[in-house]
């Protein structure tokens, strides 16, 4: 009788479903496990929008984290500090330095806006070669695309 089901096209069907249940499970249980966020460390990163505006600058405002310490271009001075990110998505930065250049206009305003949404982040999210910095709020505060890596002389 069990072998006569078996053989029947409803029993058939049963088995095909009975079979996609089990994988289905199987995927369910791998999609449940935690994934790793990416470590900031060792990667560089190029600003696409600042609050909401895409930046066309002619040089990339860009930013860079190794170890606990950050630099980066803001749009005519180098800037450097320390910055910690945690695992789930936790941000700070530390007190923010940079170099002295003249500047005026635009570029000094874009420079200032750059560094005082940095110092705001509180937390970070990585999707694919984006990085978005986010405020207490969880508003995007900076949008980042992933930059080649440069070497150091």
């Amino acid at each position: 009788m069990v072998k006569n089901f078996l053989t029947s096209l409803v029993g058939q069907l049963l088995l095909v479903l009975l079979g996609l249940a089990v994988i289905s499970a199987c995927s369910l249980e791998a999609n449940t496990k935690p994934h790793a966020t990416l470590n900031l460390n060792g990667t560089q990163w190029q600003l696409k929008t600042l609050n909401g505006a895409t930046i066309n600058a002619e040089r990339p405002l860009s930013i860079s984290f190794d170890g606990n310490r950050m630099n980066g271009y803001a749009g005519c001075n180098s800037f450097f500090g320390s910055y910690n990110a945690s695992r789930d998505g936790v941000f700070g930065t530390g007190a923010i330095g940079a170099t002295k250049m003249a500047c005026m206009g635009e570029r000094d305003q874009l420079e200032r806006d750059y560094l005082e949404r940095l110092a705001q982040a509180k937390s970070y999210a990585v999707n694919r070669d984006q990085l978005q910095l986010l405020d207490a709020q969880r508003k995007v505060l900076l949008s980042f695309i992933s930059a080649p890596a440069t070497k150091r002389l």
